[in-house]
């Protein structure tokens, strides 16, 4: 299997935007540093917000001995695509993987994702995405159905492995080569 010291690992990219979700960043990329399958490096993509981006640079200045956390600066214009882009063409790994600002990721979220890629002809994965509200529970105004609304999965996607015509962006990785075929 991958690990991080080859190129055939994964690339975690973690689009960032504000200093509002200073808490959740740290969150999100301390899941990355405690999956069961290592990623070969994360990858912290700032918006165009420069006080953002110094002060993640100087939380990951120092890396671990077993991993490296990446802080770069939003190369396109502002957004999510144009910093997954960004992303994207900085990342090593052979598969690249996406996770919200906003998202912890499980233990075994690139395990997962890497049993999946044992099949070639499989190009993307994405997975389940469980909102975590700030009081315990779904507001009693918020039906579920619309939980994708909010970055979530939704009532009607199917479970299990199957065949879907789209992941969710917050929770979802790609075959660098799908990236490659699309013209980069």
């Amino acid at each position: 299997m991958n690990d991080r010291t080859s190129p055939h690992g994964f690339s975690v990219v973690i689009c960032v935007y504000t200093e509002d979700r200073w808490e959740d960043i740290l969150a999100a990329v301390d899941s990355v540093r405690k999956q069961s399958l290592p990623a070969l490096e994360t990858l912290l993509v700032v918006d165009h917000n420069e006080r953002l981006l110094t002060r993640l640079t100087e939380e990951y200045a120092e890396p671990r001995p077993t991993e490296e956390v990446r802080v770069l600066a939003n190369a396109g214009p502002r957004g999510l695509s144009a910093g997954r882009n960004t992303g994207i063409a900085a990342a090593r790994g052979e598969f690249v993987a996406f996770l919200d600002d906003d998202a912890v990721a499980e233990r075994d979220w690139l395990h997962h994702f890497a049993t999946a890629y044992d099949d070639p002809r499989v190009m993307a994965v994405g997975g389940r995405t469980l909102p975590a509200w700030a009081s315990g529970h779904r507001p009693a105004w918020f039906p579920e159905e619309f939980e994708w609304v909010v970055g979530c999965t939704y009532r009607g996607l199917p479970p299990g492995r199957v065949r879907v015509r789209n992941v969710l962006g917050g929770n979802a990785s790609f075959r660098r080569t799908a990236f490659d075929a699309a013209g980069g």
